[in-house]
């Protein structure tokens, strides 16, 4: 219990210590889903997004790398990290990719695992001096939410930040956009953005978190949001005034709030106010609510560690019993061949006591008889024989 505490903690803090380290260097990589769920014109807006993130960037070997990959049934590399080095190719590379067509299933998994293994490692360009960060822009659930929960965990080691843009109409569905929490590194670079116009109205967000220092500019052609509004209607009686308020918001949010009053009120000829009330105040909302009953990402995290520190303490037992068993029976198969050598020497050397050996005789000869160098042939000279009248002896100096 001890060790696997000790284990916990270690892990633990690495991970901390990746979380907080922090450089001017960024290896940047977007994963944009192909999947045919939106329109191809508003992929190409997905595109433009990318590109106006890209634009805002400081692109060097010593400031931000940036790669692309594509997935849906299947990930395809688009550049790698080291494949372009100048602000200018890069963005052409970008735009390259308009062009390609929307078609499959969204295994995220599968892409997440080709980020791992083919885009943070330093033949493709990773930097080990650098930070971390990969965008993922998906429009729904994935194909295997389990395996794509394991395989964010996994990432998490190569990759200090990773962000999930959830876009698309999927996103007013909840169920649609469940194992995001279980894919960022946490509940704040989660976004969910359900009408793709919108996307352009994020960019100055994304990139101060990729760089801090990057150049902000608006935007031009960005819609306005649509913003929060109250309806409040008050329905006056002569006993009571009942406020009913209901606030729609464009992402998602919705409440429903009753307020009662019991204040009357009275002029000064003893009469009731009939006039109606009218509340003037709006309510605007900025911070999105979502009601997902999924692990939290730290949750998610700590079960994970747990159950590989037990399958890692598992397996060194199982190695060291089997390494146990492995010497034991070594040991007797090597006491098994001395004696079958030793026995084959005397039949061959003193043919005429063949007959007379019996398992009580083999078992004297290997305990007093130190076999050395494993040559046979040289194993008369280290005996002596001696035959008595009752049977056969054999002694071994």
């Amino acid at each position: 219990m001890g060790q696997l505490t000790i284990i916990l903690c270690t892990t633990v803090c690495i991970l901390i210590l990746l979380t907080s380290t922090r450089s001017a260097k960024n290896d940047i990589s977007f994963l944009i889903d192909t999947t045919a769920d939106i329109s191809q014109d508003e992929f190409d807006q997905v595109i433009d997004f990318i590109y106006n993130i890209t634009s805002r960037l400081t692109i060097g070997p010593n400031d931000s790398m940036v790669a692309l990959v594509t997935f849906n049934t299947l990930p395809k590399t688009e550049f790698y990290l080291n494949d372009t080095s100048d602000k200018s190719s890069l963005l052409d590379a970008i735009m390259s990719i308009k062009n390609i067509s929307l078609t499959g299933s969204r295994e995220t998994n599968k892409a997440l695992d080709h980020i791992r293994d083919n885009i943070y490692v330093s033949s493709q360009g990773m930097r080990t001096d650098a930070q971390s960060s990969m965008i993922l822009i998906t429009y729904g659930l994935s194909q295997s939410p389990t395996q794509t929960q394991f395989a964010a965990f996994f990432l998490s080691s190569s990759v200090q930040d990773i962000y999930v843009l959830g876009v698309g109409s999927k996103m007013y569905d909840p169920t649609e956009r469940t194992d995001f929490q279980n894919i960022a590194s946490s509940t704040e670079n989660i976004f969910y953005i359900g009408e793709i116009p919108y996307l352009c109205h994020y960019i100055s967000n994304i990139t101060i978190k990729l760089d801090p220092s990057s150049t902000q500019s608006e935007v031009g052609g960005c819609p306005e949001m649509t913003t929060t509004s109250t309806t409040t209607t008050t329905i006056p009686t002569t006993t009571e005034i009942e406020t009913t308020e209901l606030t729609y918001s464009t992402e998602l949010t919705y409440s429903t709030e009753l307020i009662y009053s019991t204040e009357l009120t009275y002029s000064t000829e003893s009469t009731y106010s009939t006039e109606p009330t009218y509340s003037t105040e709006s309510t605007y909302s900025t911070e999105s609510t979502y009601s997902t009953e999924s692990l939290s990402k730290e949750q998610s995290s700590e079960s994970a560690i747990i159950i590989l520190s037990v399958i890692s303490v598992v397996l060194v037992l199982v190695t060291v019993i089997v390494g146990i068993l492995v010497i034991h029976y070594l040991s007797k198969y090597r006491k098994r061949k001395r004696r079958l050598e030793l026995i084959t020497v005397l039949a061959r050397e003193y043919p005429d006591m063949k007959s007379g050996l019996g398992p009580s005789r083999m078992k004297y000869i290997e305990t007093k008889h130190e076999y050395k160098n494993g040559h046979s042939n040289k194993f008369h000279t280290f005996l002596k024989l001696s035959m008595m009248n009752n049977g056969t002896k054999i002694v071994c100096r």
